[in-house]
């Protein structure tokens, strides 16, 4: 006699509509999440090249912030060297206007106050860090107030508390950027023309605070010269400072390319194509319905019926 085998297709059409459910649930996770796996055991061959991109942006995304800090502390910089050139240009010209005058009135006050902004600068802070300090982020780079603090020391240079070593930053893979200005190398002469002028003023009282004898004139004369050079350098620091600012901006807009390709081009290995997804999840999801009802018509099959 003929056999009915009702089990083995039982368990054919359940093990099909546990696939169709399976299927169905991958495309309903793809098309939730935007991704082609939750799991990189879903990308099978690409997980490599997959990690290895994600790290290389994971890099890239550090030189950025690096240079987002840099960037701050060279805008600071800039602001503060061109208020200290200022200063100095401010200084030179009412030294010419004395010397056009032989009248020194208000040299003095316009230099102790000039002194005092530059200190000011140079002591500048930044998210708790002296800017020209160097390597010494925690101390002040300058250890005096007033101009007459100078003619109490052995020489110009200790006043100032700086160490030798400015600022440098990894800012992409093998390049270095050194972006830190250091005290003494931009007001040193400054604070010796300063005070040379100051110091005669005091050796000779009142020398230069009111109508210049020739002497005197001479003297103010001579410093023209020096007040030129330290405006010069000061210019030139500045310059140094902006072509800093410049190459951080060129690796910056580099590294924001790099980012926006590794981006896409892991996408392309992680992410799913919605439209084929959704188109994919309704074939899953009319072949599991088609699973359902064949399902259902067997358990409704018995012998009785077949006999």
């Amino acid at each position: 006699m003929t056999r009915v085998s009702s089990f083995g297709q039982q368990t054919l059409l359940l093990r099909g509509m546990m696939n169709n459910q399976e299927s169905v649930f991958k495309a309903q996770q793809q098309i939730t999440t935007g991704k082609k796996s939750t799991d990189y055991a879903g990308t099978a061959g690409d997980t490599a090249t997959i990690l290895g991109a994600k790290n290389f942006k994971s890099r890239v995304e550090t030189y950025q912030s690096s240079i987002a800090t840099i960037r701050g502390k060279l805008d600071a910089n800039d602001v503060q060297l061109e208020g200290m050139l200022n200063s100095m240009r401010s200084l030179k010209e009412t030294t010419q206007t004395a010397l056009a005058n032989y009248q020194a009135e208000g040299l003095i006050p316009l230099l102790e106050q000039g002194f005092k902004f530059i200190v000011n600068g140079l002591n500048s802070n930044l998210d708790g860090t002296f800017l020209f300090s160097g390597a010494k982020t925690g101390t002040k780079p300058v250890n005096v107030d007033e101009i007459s603090d100078l003619s109490s020391l052995g020489s110009i240079s200790d006043a100032f508390e700086n160490s030798d070593i400015g600022f440098e930053a990894r800012i992409a893979d093998g390049v270095e950027l050194e972006f830190g200005l250091l005290a003494d190398e931009i007001a040193e002469d400054a604070f010796q023309v300063m005070h040379d002028i100051y110091d005669y003023n005091v050796t000779n009282p009142g020398a230069l605070e009111g109508e210049l004898d020739s002497t005197s004139y001479a003297f103010i004369q001579s410093k023209i010269s020096e007040l030129d050079t330290v405006i010069d350098d000061m210019l030139q620091i500045q310059v140094s400072n902006g072509l800093a600012f410049e190459r951080l901006e060129v690796v910056d807009n580099q590294h924001k390319d790099t980012v926006n390709y590794l981006e896409t081009y892991i996408a392309d290995l992680e992410d799913v194509d919605l439209a084929e997804a959704i188109t994919r999840l309704n074939n899953d999801q009319v072949a599991l319905e088609a699973s359902y009802q064949a399902v259902s018509s067997l358990t409704q099959l018995s012998l009785l019926r077949f006999l």
